[in-house]
């Protein structure tokens, strides 16, 4: 075995000048070069949620989120809330009622007479508890008679409105609920049902019963889908998923009374004139539509101006990313996030009732201008990243300010990116889908879930009918906004 020669202690350099200047000029460039892939893995290092769009839970156990500055006041209700209290439910809703009589005086010890008094003096107390489960099995017997005639036998059918699955209805809608609104693996429903309910069926079924919801909540969902394309102002995004180990995209459109899901092969543009019920337009002007209030991803680039909304807390990420990096690029961060504050605060007294519109666009106004002098910087002198962010915002400049003139117009696309953190959790749960029919069950009850949240309407009474009118023949109840109610039974335990 040859033993390996000993690293040179000194560097040979040459001796003729030009071939040292040519050297130096190389090693120059290597280390600029290093030092750009040190600077970008630092970056990539350094990324959490607050700086960029990773999710909250990729963040380490050690990160610290930024503290807001003492108030100085103490924990709990400050003096003059209002308070919570829990409401009494109307006797009509009291299955049982109760008098309980002290036998004798707390403070002498004489017993009181057996006989209560006509006028009594009580207190109210309540107690809510869930009788024992125990599921109704309801057995049967379809006879069989034979003709007299043709002597051939005919057996009885099940009565309309009897389900044809092992289970029924509310069944069905319990294993929905658990599976797409408390996102339950089946194996976990299985278990619960069996456990809580005493119902025990195979996996297999539960994936019936999934299809059999998706089916009934096809109507509802397809008119919601039409729908979609007719509001005034939709915040939409996208996050990665799996269908059979391949990868696909679940899209949402996002307005104050509903939440739009859709699954697509695709990140595209094409794939985004689906979620709107059209079709990709090869160049010309895009169809008429809704706002879109979005973050800079390049399929919303064709929409003009006066159609798109950049979002300012994807804006905001970007720049205290920017802010981290040192050098002209933390100025132009910190300088950026300072105005975005000062522009955001009388948007959220605008949305408290404090300011009218036209306030609010007086309020914003002075800084408008400001805010291109630090992009302009950026643009000019910032790092690569720093200058493409400030460049494309300059080149967009239209589009940071659509949601000031837009009626119910928000300068963020928070409430995509909350409807879409459901569709994340589920995925981390339970990996994607299989199959188109489990594609239609993901979509259809997202869409369902979190638009009856949106609406405050109860899902359970939803899913119940919806699943009831299969077997009665009616369609689910839709899921458009609907007429308030008049006085309605509050729910048990509401306060």
């Amino acid at each position: 075995m040859t033993t390996p020669p000993d690293p040179p202690t000194e560097i040979e350099l040459p001796d003729d000048v030009p071939t040292l200047q040519a050297l130096v000029r190389e090693l120059l460039a290597t280390v600029a070069t290093l030092q750009e892939q040190v600077r970008v893995l630092t970056e990539q290092v350094h990324r959490n949620s607050g700086n960029s769009s990773r999710p909250p839970s990729s963040d380490p156990p050690w990160r610290q989120r930024p503290q807001k500055p003492p108030s100085g006041r103490k924990r709990g209700g400050q003096k003059g809330h209002p308070g919570t209290h829990r409401q009494l439910l109307p006797a009509a809703a009291v299955n049982q009622v109760v008098v309980v009589a002290p036998p004798a005086c707390d403070h002498c010890g004489a017993a009181f007479a057996a006989e209560l008094p006509r006028r009594r003096k009580f207190r109210r107390w309540q107690c809510v508890e869930l009788p024992p489960i125990q599921p109704e099995v309801t057995e049967y017997q379809l006879l069989a008679r034979r003709c007299t005639g043709c002597s051939r036998r005919t057996w009885a059918r099940l009565p309309p409105g009897v389900s044809r699955r092992c289970v029924g209805p509310r069944v069905q809608a319990l294993a929905a609920l658990l599976a797409g609104a408390c996102r339950l693996s089946r194996r976990q429903v299985q278990s619960l049902l069996a456990d809580l309910c005493g119902i025990r069926i195979s996996l297999g079924t539960l994936v019936a019963l999934e299809a059999d919801t998706s089916q009934a909540l096809g109507p509802a969902y397809q008119e919601l889908a039409a729908a979609v394309p007719q509001a005034t102002v939709l915040g939409v995004d996208e996050t990665s998923w799996r269908e059979a180990g391949s990868l696909h995209w679940r899209w949402t459109a996002v307005t104050r009374q509903f939440a739009f899901y859709r699954v697509d092969r695709h990140r595209s543009r094409a794939a985004f004139a689906a979620l709107l019920g059209a079709a990709e337009t090869e160049g010309g002007e895009p169809p008429p539509g809704p706002v879109i209030t979005s973050d800079r991803y390049s399929a919303y680039g064709h929409l003009p101006p006066e159609r798109r909304s950049l979002c300012w807390a994807h804006l905001a990420r970007d720049f205290r990313a920017a802010q981290d990096r040192g050098g002209i690029d933390t100025v132009v961060g910190r300088w950026v996030l300072e105005l975005l504050g000062k522009i955001l605060v009388p948007w959220r007294q605008q949305r408290l009732g404090e300011l009218t519109r036209e306030q609010l666009l007086a309020a914003v106004a002075p800084h408008q201008d400001t805010l291109r002098t630090p992009l302009r910087w950026g643009s000019a002198r910032g790092t690569r990243a720093l200058q493409a962010l400030c460049t494309d915002l300059l080149a967009r400049w239209e589009s940071l300010w659509t949601w000031l003139h837009v009626e119910d117009g928000e300068p963020t696309n928070n409430a995509a990116e909350r409807a879409l953190r459901a569709a994340v959790l589920w995925r981390k749960n339970s990996f994607g889908h299989q199959s188109e029919a489990g594609e239609q069950f993901v979509e259809r009850m997202l869409t369902t879930v979190n638009t009856l949240r949106l609406q405050h309407r109860n899902l359970w009474d939803y899913l119940v009918q919806t699943c009831e009118g299969v077997t009665c023949g009616r369609p689910a109840p839709s899921l458009l906004p609907q007429a308030p109610a008049s006085q309605e039974t509050p729910p048990v335990g509401a306060s």
